[in-house]
């Protein structure tokens, strides 16, 4: 049989209580994805304050391989927070972690009476003939409906800081302004997908918009 020369890193552990990274910097990490609801990525980190600023520029700013090592060290401590978050969950493919985060904030606080859908068609939408919002929850009770939109590029200024925001903001301006205005969606930007109060104060605004009089919305 031939011999194998490779590292096995179960025959040479690391010292107990030592690693490649701080254990503060792995926790910091699990504390701030159980904030947000999935593992945040590095442009992410940039939302949730200064100790995640510091981590995003120990480890995503140096490149590829070290974000890697530190997810996978992160695995390694926190076994539920997977090395890579998949957007495809529930039988829906997500078209980013923004709305990944925002689905799972919607769930929990959904009453039975309300239906929540993924990525539904809007009707008589300007500019298309046929378009997709991200989230739609709607009453039968009532017979209403409101749209939610995550605007995952942006935060509520809505400035263009990077090549691909300034490439990108018409095309998020057009989406937006696609809908009547008897069904002018929730917004959800970027800045608040990061602040659990914030995200739960838009989805119960729409929640309440299909339960009650007070919001013009969807039919």
């Amino acid at each position: 049989m031939t011999a194998d020369y490779r590292f096995d890193p179960l025959q040479f552990p690391m010292p107990v209580r030592t690693g490649l990274f701080p254990r503060r910097d792995i926790d910091l990490y699990a504390e701030l994805s159980a904030r947000v609801g999935v593992c945040v990525h590095g442009v992410m980190l940039a939302d949730l304050g200064r100790k995640a600023w510091d981590l995003r520029k120990k480890y995503w700013q140096p490149g590829e391989g070290a974000w890697v090592a530190f997810r996978e060290a992160v695995h390694q401590c926190h076994p539920h927070l997977p090395v890579e978050e998949k957007l495809a969950q529930d039988g829906h493919q997500f078209d980013s972690l923004y709305e990944l985060a925002v689905y799972r904030s919607i769930k929990p606080i959904l009453p039975s009476s309300v239906k929540l859908d993924v990525h539904p068609v809007v009707k008589g939408c300007i500019f298309e003939e046929e378009a997709f919002a991200d989230f739609k929850v709607s009453s039968a009770c009532t017979g209403k409906s409101c749209f939610i939109e995550v605007v995952g590029l942006f935060d509520r200024t809505f400035t263009a800081y990077s090549p691909t925001q300034k490439a990108r903001k018409d095309e998020t301006l057009r989406r937006l302004h696609r809908y009547p205005s008897s069904q002018r969606p929730i917004l959800i930007f970027k800045d608040m997908v990061c602040d659990p109060e914030q995200v739960t104060a838009a989805i119960r605004q729409a929640i309440v918009a299909v339960a009650e009089d007070g919001l013009r919305t969807a039919a």
